[in-house]
């Protein structure tokens, strides 16, 4: 099998005839998995006395305990604490700061970078292998806007941060994952490439979570400087070295991002049913409003009545970042709800222009009120933020 039978991507020969030194990268990753995070869950797996709830309590504090980590699992510390010569903390940090400026709008993109995974089948692969298309929407997205948070807030990708550590955990679980996937022999490896590979990842951190999101905050009307724009692409590459993604994938720049980004956008991907199955359960389940002070029996009535208009209102704004060859096959109908970011981009930027004249109070005020609003949207208790070191 080759790359357009694995990915799907009918053209990938052309694509590869335009931008042929990326593509053969991305061609070469879908056979790659990650050695240190597999050596670690094959090592846990093969010890009688060491399982997961051991190596969760190790990842809450991995400086303190490195020394009761087993081998492997030290080693992929040691690593992923040993920061690669380009990295720059204070860069890193500013990225994070210019990314929680406008962190309740970013927050809302996270649904638009889980749909640009479900677009390619080998993403939604070992979703299906495991059984867990539809299951547990709501949480699986609340997990995911944790991490996305706790990653790009300041200062928490240091070593030791809870950023730092939530993201060693998520490449874990996608070893693990992939561990099981292989073991149980019916992952054709030869037809579906590595699950969870090199290339899926590298196109979901470079693609899905950083160019998508700038695409559409701009798209809403929000501007960032130039070096604002590179800080949040460093950060960015910092996440995707730590969570195992080869440095060779990993764009190095906003533009390599934006570039990475538009290739990806080029491959003509055919969505099937699972992608379709996922699509659907994510814009009727995947959020739910609610309401300070109301009774949880008035708010459960309220997210039913509205359910159908916000998933309606969801799948049309889609389409703007979705293709539409891709976006009809997910099940995304466009409809003049898309305009709705038409609407909203005026007091986007009356807010901006409210922010920079000081009325929303400092940098710092603002950044620390934007990570406290959408953690605790994201469920996450006022222990738990304070634990989260923001700005001083």
């Amino acid at each position: 099998m080759d790359a357009s039978d694995i990915t799907g991507a009918l053209n990938w020969d052309s694509v590869r005839a335009r931008h042929p030194e990326l593509v053969d990268k991305l061609d070469g990753g879908l056979s790659r998995g990650d050695p240190l995070a597999q050596a670690a869950i094959s090592e846990m797996v093969g010890l009688a006395d060491f399982g997961w709830r051991d190596v969760v309590r190790i990842l809450d504090d991995p400086l303190g305990r490195m020394d009761e980590a087993p081998p492997a699992l030290r080693a992929l510390l040691d690593a992923a604490s040993s920061p690669p010569p380009w990295f720059d903390e204070a860069v890193a940090e500013a990225g994070g700061r210019a990314w929680w400026k406008f962190g309740t709008l970013q927050s809302s993109t996270l649904y638009q970078s889980l749909i640009y995974g479900y677009q390619a089948r080998g993403f939604v692969r070992p979703l299906v292998a495991t059984g867990q298309l539809a299951d547990h929407t709501y949480d699986r997205v609340l997990s995911t806007g944790r991490w996305v948070a706790l990653a790009t807030a300041p200062g928490q990708m240091a070593p030791g941060g809870q950023g730092w550590s939530q993201t060693l955990k998520i490449r874990l679980i996608h070893a693990m994952v992939r561990h099981s996937l292989l073991a149980d022999g019916e992952w054709n490896v030869a037809e579906w490439g590595v699950p969870i590979n090199q290339t899926y990842c590298a196109l979901t951190i470079g693609g899905g979570f950083l160019a998508l999101p700038m695409t559409v905050a701009g798209d809403f009307g929000i501007k960032y400087s130039a070096a604002e724009r590179e800080a949040i692409a460093h950060l960015w590459r910092w996440i995707g070295w730590v969570i195992g993604v080869d440095d060779a994938l990993l764009p190095k720049s906003f533009a390599a991002a934006r570039q990475l980004f538009e290739i990806g956008a080029q491959f003509e991907l055919e969505p099937d049913e699972s992608s379709k199955t996922l699509t659907r359960a994510l814009l009727r389940e995947g959020y739910r409003i609610e309401l300070p002070l109301v009774p949880g029996s008035v708010t459960d009535v309220l997210n039913v009545m509205l359910r159908p208009m916000l998933s309606m209102s969801f799948s049309s704004i889609s389409t703007r970042w979705v293709g539409r060859p891709a976006a009809g096959k997910m099940g995304l109908r466009r409809t003049p709800l898309h305009h709705l970011v038409d609407v909203a981009r005026p007091a986007v930027r009356l807010r901006e222009v409210v922010r920079a004249i000081g009325l929303l109070g400092d940098e710092d005020q603002v950044v620390n009120r934007e990570m406290r609003t959408v953690m605790r949207g994201l469920g996450m208790n006022s222990a738990e933020i304070d634990r989260v070191r923001t700005v001083a």
